[in-house]
């Protein structure tokens, strides 16, 4: 499990956590699962054990030439839980294949359209990648719920228009996603995931 400075691993996550897919054996829009993940996060302050874990489960559109959209769910052993969103601009980018522990982080401007209404959001842009990353939290659930009403969704950044072309709800990655997110169920999680890490890690030392 590795260490993540706590201000910088959900940033990480979204920009360089790759997705086991093969969207080049189905060329129509769907939904694809990364493998989980929990971190063990140090603010690196003295003592060795962590100041909390998190778990994390990342999915992410694929085919076609649209942009790939990415939907992450974290929850905390500390009780708390996010749902968070990233939007890499270049569905053919090679980043992930290679990624690099510096991040070069800018910040953009872009009209966001759901439906027809449009607003304006504040985004962490990352070149290397061509992610980019909301700054408010409220997008990622208005993404979410564009999928759940089936809305289209518009996008345009740097002065180019993409169509996000979100894939519909399906039952064996988003609505499954849906039901293990605690931010989108209502608040449940099995926290006894972050106590088997944590006495996997207790035999490790000893």
């Amino acid at each position: 499990m590795p260490y993540r400075p706590a201000g910088l691993f959900i940033i990480a996550l979204l920009i360089a956590q790759a997705v086991n897919a093969h969207a080049e054996e189905d060329s129509g829009r769907r939904w694809s699962q990364a493998p989980d993940t929990i971190l063990r996060v140090d603010n690196s302050d003295v003592g060795t054990q962590a100041n909390f874990y998190s778990f994390s489960r990342l999915i992410r559109t694929t085919g076609n030439e649209n942009p790939v959209v990415i939907l992450n769910c974290q929850a905390m052993s500390t009780g708390q839980h996010s749902l968070n969103a990233a939007i890499q601009l270049d569905p053919a980018n090679t980043y992930e294949e290679d990624p690099s522990e510096r991040f070069r982080l800018l910040s953009v401007s872009a009209a966001l359209t759901i439906d027809g209404v449009k607003k304006s959001e504040r985004f962490k842009y990352h070149p290397a990648s061509s992610k980019i990353i909301p700054y408010d939290k409220a997008v990622a659930k208005k993404l979410y719920n564009a999928v759940v009403n089936g809305s289209e969704v518009m996008l345009k950044v740097k002065g180019k228009q993409y169509d996000l072309a979100l894939p519909a709800k399906d039952a064996v990655v988003f609505i499954a996603f849906a039901k293990t997110c605690p931010t989108t169920n209502g608040g449940q999680f099995d926290a006894s995931i972050f106590e088997q890490v944590k006495a996997r890690a207790t035999e490790t030392q000893n």
